[in-house]
């Protein structure tokens, strides 16, 4: 890792755990780097008072620093309020409902409104889904979208608060592991539990039931979107909050029958040297963790899976990985091998735009020549509007498999 990036793990590593003293650790550090990393992660607020004592941070980025972690606790504990009127609304329905991620975790940080969340995601039954439209509607929610009534999308337009009602953790996934996880019952109503979050009470997910999903959601955004640090954050801050509660055994049987389990001794093992996690959560799992591999996780997680800083528009990818998320594929074909089949396709693998190719294959040399044609038609459009050309897709596919391959997510075929 970079000095800074050093520097911001163990700031982030400080923060979370109040450690605020000035020892010289930065003395050198770059903070308008530093600050940025911050921001990129969705941490500053949580970083500001373990930054601003030390003196050697720039008087005008510390107002700046100050200024953002003002905002994000005006705007969460404003947000938190709203949540807190509907979960009242949805309970005195009689509506069963958790509240899970976002406001659930932050309750674990030393001050939970300094957790920022785009959203707030509630839960409740396809039977309720109704009922629970009608309840935000009262209370001024406004419905956005949604995915397959799976995931409906609200916003309070009187302070921007937004909803995301789910009948199901699981959105519109589907495959093999999504199968396996529902065995699970993560999100079955007799694990509900009462949750002290700024002193209101919210039900939200079990303990147990709640780091599992965490897991999932984790290995979701690592392998389709990118994640940040502040997951390290979340689940090392969940962990140690929950020591008495968590059933290790219970967390350890289902990342082996999902296949997380390598990838989850990796990410715990860097939560625990780097962050202050107790160790406990490893269940005997000594597993000697290759040091490349764990810095090769935490940088990609400080940059949101964009070290390069190439990445346009993340949703373009998500296709390409999530057969992989689901359990639907294991290996691809990458570097030159996958390359060359993608510029020189066989006969059957081209589109129906080339039917005359699959019809007569003498005539594919002149399919490959028209498909470059037509290729650099469409990346001259996409430079114009920002989106990747079909070369770049393959080739950040390519560079984010062998990473998923690395760190114990996905399996090569024989």
């Amino acid at each position: 890792m970079k000095a800074v990036e050093k520097d911001f793990i163990e700031l982030t590593k400080r923060a979370i755990n109040c450690e605020y003293a000035d020892d010289g650790f930065f003395d050198e550090t770059d903070w308008v780097e530093l600050y940025k990393l911050a921001c990129i992660n969705g941490l500053s607020a949580v970083l500001f008072d373990a930054a601003k004592g030390c003196k050697t941070l720039p008087e005008d980025i510390k107002k700046k620093w100050d200024a953002s972690k003002f905002h994000v606790f005006v705007r969460q504990t404003s947000h938190f309020k709203s949540l807190v009127e509907v979960t009242s609304q949805l309970h005195g329905e009689g509506i069963d409902y958790a509240v899970f991620k976002g406001e659930a975790i932050s309750e674990c940080y030393p001050k939970p409104s300094y957790r920022p969340s785009s959203d707030s995601d509630i839960l409740v039954s396809a039977a309720d889904r109704n009922r629970a439209t009608h309840v935000l509607e009262k209370q001024g929610y406004q419905y956005t979208g949604g995915k397959q009534d799976k995931e409906l999308t609200f916003i309070n337009n009187a302070n921007g608060h937004m909803i995301e009602l789910h009948t199901t953790v699981f959105e519109d996934y589907e495959g093999m592991k999504i199968d396996i996880l529902k065995q699970a019952n993560l999100d079955g109503p007799e694990h509900r539990i009462d949750m002290e979050v700024n002193g209101k009470t919210i039900h939200t997910m079990g303990i147990d039931e709640h780091l599992v999903y965490q897991f999932y959601h984790l290995i979701k955004h690592f392998m389709l979107e990118g994640a940040s640090v502040r997951f390290f954050t979340d689940i090392t801050l969940f962990v140690n909050k929950n020591l008495d509660k968590i059933h290790f055994d219970y967390f350890w049987k289902w990342m082996d029958k999902c296949g997380y389990a390598p990838f989850g001794h990796n990410f715990l093992t860097i939560c625990v040297r780097y962050f202050n996690m107790d160790d406990s959560i490893l269940n005997g799992r000594h597993i000697e963790a290759d040091d490349e591999i764990l810095e090769s996780i935490i940088v990609d997680f400080i940059y949101k899976g964009d070290i390069e800083h190439v990445r346009q528009n993340s949703w373009q990818l998500i296709y390409a990985f999530a057969p992989y998320l689901v359990g639907e594929k294991k290996s691809h074909a990458g570097g030159t091998r996958g390359k060359i089949s993608f510029l020189f396709p066989s006969a059957k693998d081209l589109d129906i735009s080339y039917s005359y190719a699959k019809k007569i294959p003498l005539l594919l040399p002149i399919a490959w020549i028209h498909r470059a044609i037509k290729r650099e038609i469409i990346q001259l459009r996409d430079r114009r509007t920002g989106k990747y050309s079909a070369m770049q897709k393959m080739d950040i596919i390519n560079s984010r498999l062998e990473l998923f391959s690395s760190v114990g997510l996905i399996e090569s075929e024989e």
